[in-house]
């Protein structure tokens, strides 16, 4: 009985995720493919890279303008246009000062909303 209930609950949240998940992405001005990159472990001193793909989700064109966090991440632009439905590639790139582990951000405004998102660059040194 257990196993069933079990397996009926597993099921019904499979059923649902994407329902779920998919009302939050039509409302959104734009969506980005993946919020959290890994780059995995690096050397002090190195730098490292990342891309992160946005797509417009609006029926007219949509501006959005990026701000790294700080000196040590640089972005290859400031200011990226999409068409309607369109997407685009950030590239990122992050100076690795000090050991440890390590989180890197920027910001993500879209034309016309007060709010801001957060895309991160994560990693650790060897």
């Amino acid at each position: 009985m257990k196993n069933q209930a079990f397996n009926f609950l597993v099921l019904a949240c499979l059923m649902a995720t994407p329902f779920l998940t998919s009302c939050n992405d039509q409302d959104a001005a734009f969506t980005v493919r993946r919020e959290i990159i890994d780059v995995g472990q690096a050397n002090v001193g190195d730098s490292v890279k990342a891309q992160f793909t946005f797509r417009n989700n609006r029926k007219e064109q949509l501006a959005l303008t990026f701000l790294p966090e700080c000196d040590c991440t640089t972005i290859n632009t400031d200011i990226m246009r999409l068409k309607p439905r369109e997407c685009g590639k950030l590239e990122v790139k992050v100076a690795v000062e000090s050991p440890g582990d390590f989180v890197k951000y920027v910001y993500v405004q879209a034309s016309g909303q007060e709010d801001f998102m957060a895309v991160a660059v994560k990693g650790r040194t060897k």
